[in-house]
């Protein structure tokens, strides 16, 4: 590697933070002449470095800028944008690293209305690749430390938009001869070879400016079939997706396009256009401290191949969306980009922001205060082993959310795209599920702490979790409080919920009450100290517990007075403290099974019953209590239901008791039934 010390009086470049026409145009130049002199390295002496706001630092190809620890700062000026340093020259192999880029927020001039958001640190746009920014602090920007952009590259010629040029059939890929074909839709007029494709190589099916594809494309795949000048078949490409580049072949003249899908749509349910976008690839922001920026740390706005490594993030506000770090212009051109091991902190709205992209991983990151969002126009994001504290989590878009630990958190599920979340720590971080499709999230493996200071944090601000009308899963899950607050929030119209080996231990309501639980199948779950279990009024409502354990006292277990259709509980047990029942029914009026469970009060201190039917104007389909087991270190009753009315049909056989009694009425089915080892009715 050679290096040269830009010799300042040879280029007149002052650092002495004067002179900021001259100092650019200097750098500039010294920048042009070692990259012909083959010089790979260029190092400025230590100094301020006044920067022309209409003439950036641009570094070359193949070539390290090193600021030497010296600053470039933007003049003072009133441009709505500006950059200190650019890379939009279609640079590749390039670098500027050690040292300090500031803006002049501060003492900018914004009198001339609008946003003035577009003063930039470094920017990155116009197919650059492999350009590296790092070891720089970059701060004071009107608007980004760092923006990565793609150009539109909209084609204004024929076949800018195809919505109007859409017919039924497919085309053969092997032959290019169009055929019938149901499941197949095709452009009917040629996609012509212009300048502008030609000149960049590649072009591809986009959405409108927003990422749009219009509602009524249904598919992500296409296929692209080119021609030659004579109309013969050259090639094709099959299994595109939009937002991805197509390579021209050699010889193409046009092109058309088949669509997997088998309806047309019409123009307005269609906004795909041709589209020569021309990106970032494979750049790198490394180890750079990125703060007080009006705008964003980082702008990732069309890019593929990108990386935010090892970086400090904060203190980022003044205009929207005064945020860490945005992908979102560009769309699904953002690809593969990856956030890793960044300090992110105190910035006053947004720490990351994921509206549109592929293949997004944030991992290793420590992210406090803000919003973390990632929303409906993410394709995929792996968002592990991270630490949020007081964020805001909220997964809207396609998500694997594993390994990561929240303190003070309140992690939102939105939308109807899948979510996975899996072996994360909760502390003090509440759950809301708001998922408007059914089973498209999943909670598996994870552990939910809230001790003391929840309830502090949170006496207005809801339940630890909060379920969804649609139903979704949890699995292998731990919640766990401190016994006085709030547990859940259930929706009237919840069905079909899904519990897996989840235990619920000391958590409670603040009145002493676990406040709700969804409808739906509990298997293997435990509850323990929950305070007393209760539901909403739901007529369609059906609840199946299967091989659960519950262990209580101080409150009646199940405290029921709302109509339901079924309640049934099979092979579980039930281990009574000193003195409450494990159900009290006011009403239910569908369905009740209670079979082969175990209920044992081997401490009691009262004569209460264990299932208890207190109101004389209860209501049920029906009741069936069969090969159940009872027992109680004193002669408890086991079932009180003498004052239900005689329309009531309750089945009472193949129960074993042990030194408890039954209180039924005379037109009570009582069969086969084991009291203290002697059979009877």
């Amino acid at each position: 590697m050679s290096s040269y010390v830009l010799e300042l009086q040879r280029w007149n470049v002052k650092n002495d933070g004067t002179d900021a026409p001259n100092t650019s145009k200097g750098i500039n130049a010294a920048l042009v002449w070692a990259a012909q002199q083959n010089y790979t390295e260029v190092v400025l002496p230590k100094g301020t470095y006044l920067i022309d706001e209409t003439n950036p630092i641009q570094p070359q190809s193949y070539q390290t800028l090193n600021l030497g620890s010296a600053t470039l700062r933007i003049r003072d000026n009133g441009l709505p944008g500006y950059s200190i340093v650019s890379f939009r020259s279609k640079q590749q192999y390039s670098r500027v690293t050690n040292g300090k880029i500031e803006g002049d927020r501060y003492s900018h001039n914004y009198s001339s209305g609008g946003t003035h958001e577009f003063g930039v640190g470094v920017e990155l746009k116009y197919g650059v690749k492999n350009i590296t920014v790092d070891q720089l602090e970059i701060y004071n920007t009107t608007g980004d430390g760092v923006i990565a952009i793609t150009s539109y590259g909209g084609i204004s010629s024929a076949m800018d938009a195809i919505a109007r040029n859409l017919e039924l059939g497919g085309i053969n890929t092997r032959t290019g001869i169009p055929e019938t074909n149901p499941k197949r839709i095709r452009t009917r007029d040629k996609i012509p070879m212009v300048p502008q494709i030609t000149n960049v190589g590649f072009f591809g099916l986009f959405g409108d400016s927003y990422g749009g594809i219009g509602r009524e494309i249904t598919t992500d795949t296409y296929d692209m079939i080119f021609y030659k000048s004579d109309d013969s078949f050259l090639s094709s490409a099959t299994d595109l997706h939009f937002f991805d580049t197509v390579e021209i072949p050699q010889g193409a003249s046009y092109a058309k396009a088949t669509l997997h899908q088998a309806t047309l749509p019409s123009t307005t349910g269609n906004t795909l256009t041709i589209r020569t976008p021309e990106f970032p690839t494979h750049c790198y922001i490394e180890k750079c401290n990125l703060h007080h920026c009006r705008r964003l740390g980082v702008a990732i706005c069309g890019v593929k191949h990108f990386y935010v490594r090892n970086c400090e993030i904060h203190h980022i506000s003044g205009t929207a969306p005064a945020g860490a770090i945005d992908i979102e212009d560009g769309y699904d051109i953002n690809q593969f980009i990856y956030i890793e091991e960044n300090n992110i902190f105190d910035n006053s709205a947004y720490n990351i922001i994921a509206v549109a992209g592929r293949h997004i991983t944030i991992t290793k990151n420590r992210i406090h205060l803000g919003i973390f969002t990632i929303n409906p126009g993410v394709n995929l994001a792996f968002v592990t082993d991270n630490y949020f504290v007081n964020a805001g989590p909220r997964l809207s878009g396609e998500c694997q959310f594993s390994n990561n630990q929240l303190s003070n958190c309140r992690l939102l599920l939105l939308d109807q795209k899948e979510a996975l979340i899996d072996n994360c720590f909760f502390h003090n971080s509440p759950i809301n599920f708001s998922k408007t499709k059914a089973y498209v999230a999943q909670v598996n493996n994870c552990k939910f702490l809230y001790d003391d200071d929840f309830y502090n944090i949170s006496s207005n601000s809801g339940a630890p979790l909060i379920f969804s009308i649609e139903p979704q899963s949890i699995t292998d899950c731990v919640f766990e409080g401190s016994g006085i607050e709030a547990f859940t929030v259930v929706p009237v119209n919840a069905f079909g919920w899904l519990l897996d080996s989840v235990t619920f231990l000391n958590i409670k309501h603040r009145q002493g009450r676990m406040t709700g639980l969804p409808p739906g199948s509990y298997t293997g779950c435990q509850f323990i100290n929950t305070g007393s279990l209760t539901y909403g009024t739901n007529l369609n409502a059906e609840f199946n517990f299967t091989s659960c354990i519950f262990k209580w006292d101080s409150y009646d277990l199940f405290y029921l007075g709302s109509k339901i259709a079924k309640l049934s509980f099979k092979d579980c047990s039930f281990f009574g403290g000193k003195q409450r029942t494990a159900f009290f029914f006011w009403d239910i009026g569908g369905k009740i099974e209670l079979i082969n469970n175990s209920f044992s009060f081997p401490a009691s201190e009262t004569n209460t019953a264990i299932i208890d039917f207190w109101s004389s104007t209860f209501t049920a389909e029906s009741v069936l209590i069969s090969g159940n087991k009872f027992a109680s270190n004193r002669p408890m009753i086991a079932v009180n239901a003498s004052t239900l009315l005689d329309t009531i049909r309750l089945i009472f056989r193949d129960n074993i008791l042990s030194t408890v009694i039954v209180r039924l009425a005379s037109n009570h089915i009582k069969l086969n039934n084991i009291y203290n080892g002697v059979l009877g009715n």
